[in-house]
């Protein structure tokens, strides 16, 4: 960047933009590649397929639906930070998350998982059967918000991870806010939805979802939040009261 262009407080949000990459020299095809795996090895990052002994979908692509890698493993920082011992999530798909989470749990830990589709359901249990977590493990299948209305509430949550039906995030929250202790934790996933909440308007149905869930977060004043511009953005808030 040159002496004369000034530089903006959005200019170092992300690695791939100038002010952040200026000493970058490798052919720009090799970027994201490179800065994968040199966060991936720093970390000590595997992906899913060799981390876990996996059954995956004929139906979905775990590229397509699972979190990535570094998402995974910032839910496992998080989980290790805080010392949460009971993890609610909404949105199981195959397992990942649920796994990635109950594995770095202090002993009696449980994560409660919700997912909608039988199918989904029952690969997930098999996977954390294969993988030894069942013990730390309980899925769920079902609607969320039946399963919700179900739920003891005198029995809180650590942490609340919401990744399920994205047109109705800020309702999950809303029904789940209850059953996060203070000073809990509420995440939602995929809360940037590949760039639609960025537009005037969202131009789907997920995104209108998502920027909804941003627009509300907005408004928790006593809430302290933060949404972290990795993967498809992590909306993470903190109960107050803690």
């Amino acid at each position: 960047m040159s002496a004369s262009t000034s530089t903006t407080i959005w200019d170092k949000i992300l690695p791939p933009q100038s002010v952040n990459n200026e000493l970058y020299l490798a052919p720009p095809q090799d970027y994201y590649r490179l800065l994968f795996e040199t966060v991936a090895t720093a970390s000590g990052i595997k992906v899913p397929t060799e981390q876990y002994s996996l059954e995956v979908s004929d139906r979905v692509p775990l590229e397509d639906m699972a979190s990535s890698p570094i998402g995974l493993r910032f839910l496992q920082m998080v989980v290790k930070l805080t010392g949460a011992r009971r993890v609610f999530e909404i949105g199981t798909y195959i397992g990942l998350s649920a796994m990635a989470m109950a594995g770095v749990m202090p002993p009696g830990g449980k994560v409660v998982t919700v997912e909608k589709f039988d199918h989904f359901a029952g690969i997930a249990r098999r996977n954390i059967e294969r993988n030894g977590l069942s013990d730390r493990i309980d899925v769920i299948q079902g609607d969320a918000f039946e399963i919700v209305e179900r739920m003891s509430k005198d029995q809180l949550f650590d942490i609340v991870f919401i990744d399920g039906n994205k047109e109705r995030y800020t309702h999950y929250f809303q029904v789940l806010e209850p059953l996060v202790r203070p000073g809990g934790l509420a995440i939602v996933d995929d809360c940037l939805f590949h760039g639609d909440v960025l537009n005037p308007s969202p131009n789907t149905e997920k995104g209108v979802g998502a920027r909804t869930m941003l627009d509300h977060a907005a408004k928790l004043q006593d809430w302290l939040r933060l949404v972290v511009p990795i993967s498809n953005g992590i909306l993470m808030m903190v109960k107050p009261g803690g």
